[in-house]
């Protein structure tokens, strides 16, 4: 016998429209109010404004890299198409609190990128807003060292048809590879690159690591220890020679296991190794190494798993090896600045394997910036065009980042990446309504209790200036 199902006596039994302005991006005016409170728009105008001229009929640098910003973070519809249907919607209009004529089209939007191709604005331009960005970081969070990591990234626009730039990769994919140099959540360099530009290519790893070492020196700490962390991409002999000579900073790379390493290392008693406690238990061995090309012997750490993580004990010949160079407690000058900041622990064998293994977290950030773009591919032919939205994205994961440690900290993990971000930061209800001459964004009782609204509102209002 069937059990009767008990039906719910509210039942919907017409649609109406309304009037009011309703929209499901209530979060939008929260960011984009710490956005303007921190002065990023005044640094835009500081540092576009004065290389590109936009006409006084058309809308503003303000208005373009305002909505660029909210286009980005929103994350809902990632074609330049998306921006006419924002210019109809007129609840999204006032969360941007625009009037409608303020609203760009994807015409005038793509008329601003290619502006920026034209006016030849490239990587020393847009690399000033991260480094402004990143100084302004620093003297918020006063770290006594500084580790910046070093990485390419590869965009996968296979599928992208007659892209400029689009080029193999060594990931057998055709794309972009831009360098990346990243500090904790923050990525605070980049070169934009074919794809076909490999890590270490030319001088741009030397020269990046030089200007952001020098940006540091005169703007935060002309003594803070700095040290550079990347992969076996960037071993090269010249740049170990410049960063010891000239730039007086430390380096931990990961080398390669060449065969004469390899014969030294199996001829060496176990007795020799010690015990470095993890991500699981491993095995290391220290001792100093020049390879053929090399001019000097550098300190080395070899390193082998013995048990993961879970107690599963990893068999002979399914470990993973590691090789390490570095010049950290072999060098005078950052063993001296990690004695002076009071770091002495950096100098020990533990600690420069940890800082090694803490290089998988840079690539995080790989899978963060890509999630707040929600695509690889790039929306345009002209590799300048793409250049600059890469940028503005790269710009926008910046602000990001900085927004949930200045704002949301309370709220959400600022480890959450942009998906999490968006489900609960930026994808919840708001009616706005106009009431004696004031402008009111409402939300539910359960909203304004879940997401402790009224205090979200006060620190976007307070939060620390880029400019002080």
């Amino acid at each position: 016998m069937l059990k009767k199902v008990k039906k719910s006596e509210f039942k919907i039994n017409k649609i109406g429209t309304t009037e009011d302005k309703i929209s499901g991006r209530g979060g939008l005016a929260f960011y984009l109010r710490y956005v303007e409170q921190i002065g990023f728009y005044f640094l835009s105008e500081n540092i576009l404004g004065k290389q590109i001229t936009i006409g006084a009929k058309g809308l503003g640098l303000y208005q373009f890299i305002k909505q660029i910003l909210a286009y980005f973070i929103d994350g809902t519809y990632m074609r330049m198409e998306s921006f006419n249907d924002k210019k109809k919607d007129r609840a999204y209009t006032s969360l941007l609190e625009n009037k409608g004529n303020e609203m760009a089209s994807s015409h005038q939007v793509k008329r601003f990128f290619r502006k920026l191709m034209v006016n030849k604005i490239g990587d020393k331009i847009y690399r000033k807003f991260l480094h402004k960005l990143f100084i302004w970081r620093l003297r918020i969070e006063k770290p006594k060292v500084i580790i910046l990591g070093v990485d390419t990234m590869v965009m996968n626009n296979d599928d992208a048809k007659k892209r400029e730039g689009v080029e193999p990769t060594y990931k057998k994919k055709k794309g972009y590879q831009p360098l990346h140099i990243s500090w904790g959540a923050y990525l605070v360099d980049i070169l934009f690159r074919s794809g076909s530009k490999h890590s270490n290519h030319e001088d741009d790893f030397t020269e990046t690591v030089n200007d952001i070492t020098k940006l540091i020196r005169k703007n935060y700490n002309r003594e803070v220890p700095i040290i550079v962390v990347c992969d076996s991409g960037f071993l090269d002999d010249k740049a170990f020679r410049y960063f010891e000579e000239n730039l007086k900073i430390g380096y931990i790379i990961t080398g390669k296991m060449y065969k004469d390493i390899r014969d030294y290392i199996e001829k060496t008693s176990a007795n020799n190794y010690k015990e470095f406690k993890g991500n699981g238990i491993w095995q290391y061995l220290e001792f100093g190494n020049k390879l053929k090309s090399w001019k000097k012997i550098r300190r080395t750490i070899f390193t082998r798993l013995t048990t993961e993580k879970n107690g599963q004990l990893v068999l002979d010949f399914a470990r993973p090896n590691t090789i390490l160079y570095t010049n950290i407690g072999q060098d005078s000058a950052i063993t001296e600045q990690l004695i002076n900041a009071g770091k002495e622990d950096l100098l020990t064998a533990d600690s420069i394997i940890t800082l090694a293994h803490k290089r998988g977290k840079d690539e995080l950030i790989h899978r963060s910036i890509k999630e707040l773009a929600t695509k690889e591919q790039l929306p345009f032919k002209n590799m300048e065009m793409n250049r600059a939205y890469y940028f503005l994205l790269a710009i926008s994961h910046f602000l990001f980042e900085s927004y949930k440690r200045d704002v949301t900290y309370n709220v959400l993990s600022t480890e959450s990446y942009p998906n999490t971000f968006r489900r609960k930061l930026i994808d919840f209800a708001v009616k706005i309504v106009y009431h004696s001459g004031e402008i009111i964004l409402k939300v539910t009782s359960e909203i304004n209790e879940r997401l402790k609204i009224i205090e979200l509102w006060r620190l976007c209002q307070t939060p620390p200036p880029i400019f002080r």
